[in-house]
């Protein structure tokens, strides 16, 4: 029944990164149990430790399955990509050699027009001059070897006049082979450019995807990392806290035994009253083990559940040993009745009037009410019981053997 204060609710999802679940109410009156009990408790009381629980829970159940669909998008982008750039490797080999041929295309088109003009030429002169000139030519020749050359010059011309005919004759044979190939590779172009285009459209879904996958490993991973990191934080408090209460024991076990004192044998003190008449024992003392953590603690009273506000009887005359503030017991009385037998009541919302350290009081009478201040998940009273300063079972003197509480050597340090 401890729980944490308001201001260390903030503490709540470590305690749940760190202990797991909701438990039943104990009290943890033993430095280790207290720790880990209080985290415990709070996780029962706190809706946004639930939650916290939920969503870590949540996180490690997706992020395998993220991370395997993150690695099948990221293999099909990388095959989509794949394909992409061939497409494009083989659509920029097309138009690489688009362009030669376009260029050979022009080469030759300027090559044929070239020719065009030379044979232009000379058949206009054939039709300016006609077939006489050449006869005109032989005729006044002047000697026989003028004769010989101008036959040679007139064979030349003719020679040449054939061949630029051959070669304008093969030009545009050429131009015409090299015009179907541009028309080809263009139609091969197209085919290449739409499978590009699909093969693109392709590979950037399954970028998508894969992106998408990604994001979601990211979210998943820097959730379950920002949980770990609340946890670390979460185990440094605990251990500041648990050096607080070790103090905080230290200093109600000094209280406790700075009492009377008897031979040390509870069989002779004498009895006790029930501090809450009308309402029966909860949790007993005895060992704990934190199911969470493993660690073991000790519960050194007895609880006894009750509504808040419940007149809290002494349990027999005595004496008001100490009255004041613990951080794990809350409003705490304890009574010496001399013979080394003191009793604790804890957790109380007040003290009843004139209840103050000396103060003697008197069996049955009202010393406090029920609450729920300090580590405390509901209102109820702790209830203890010492002698010399060592705790037994409070049960002991209500039928039971009384026994000293094992776990519990010095107060359950």
């Amino acid at each position: 029944m401890l729980r944490l204060p308001r201001h260390s609710l903030r503490l709540g999802l470590a305690g749940i990164l760190i202990f797991g679940g909701v438990v039943s109410p104990v009290l943890a009156d033993s430095l280790n149990h207290q720790v880990q009990v209080a985290a415990d408790d709070l996780m029962k009381a706190s809706k946004a430790v639930t939650d916290a629980q939920a969503s870590l829970a949540d996180a490690e159940k997706k992020l395998p399955a993220a991370r395997a669909k993150f690695a099948t998008a990221d293999g099909k982008m990388q095959v989509a990509e794949g394909k992409y750039y061939r497409a494009k490797g083989n659509l920029d080999a097309s138009i690489a050699k688009l362009k030669a041929v376009q260029k050979k295309i022009s080469i030759k088109q300027a090559q044929i027009l070239d020719l065009q003009t030379k044979v232009n030429e000379f058949a206009r002169s054939i039709y300016q001059q006609g077939q006489t000139s050449q006869l005109e030519i032989i005729l006044e020749s002047k000697s026989p070897s003028d004769l010989t050359s101008r036959l040679e010059t007139i064979k030349a011309v003719s020679q040449a006049t054939s061949a630029s005919l051959r070669k304008l004759v093969a030009a545009k044979a050429q131009l015409k082979v090299d015009l179907k190939s541009a028309a080809d590779e263009k139609a091969k172009m197209k085919g290449l450019t739409d499978q590009a285009a699909q093969t693109l459209a392709v590979a950037t879904e399954a970028r998508r995807v894969a992106y998408a996958a990604k994001a979601s490993v990211n979210r998943l991973v820097a959730q379950r990392a920002s949980a770990l990191k609340v946890a670390e934080d979460y185990k440094a408090e605990s251990r500041k806290k648990y050096n607080k209460l070790r103090a905080e024991q230290i200093r109600l076990t000094q209280i406790s035994g700075s009492g009377s004192h008897g031979n040390g044998d509870p069989q002779a003190t004498g009895p006790l009253s029930w501090p809450l008449p009308g309402y029966a024992a909860g949790g007993g003392v005895g060992p704990r083990t934190n199911p969470y953590t493993g660690q073991k603690g000790c519960h050194t009273g007895q609880d006894i559940a009750a509504p808040s506000g419940t007149g809290i009887h002494s349990a027999g005359v005595g004496i008001v040993l100490y009255v004041g503030w613990s951080a794990a017991y809350g409003n705490v009385t304890m009574v010496d009745h001399g013979d080394g037998l003191v009793t604790m009541y804890a957790h109380q919302s007040s003290r009843a009037g004139g209840i103050v350290k000396g103060a003697t009081v008197l069996d049955g009478q009202v010393i406090g009410f029920v609450g729920s201040t300090g580590y405390s998940t509901g209102p109820h009273l702790h209830f203890e019981v010492h002698v010399n300063g060592t705790n037994y079972d409070p049960m002991g003197w209500f039928g039971r053997s009384k026994s000293v509480v094992a776990c519990a050597p010095t107060r359950g340090l």
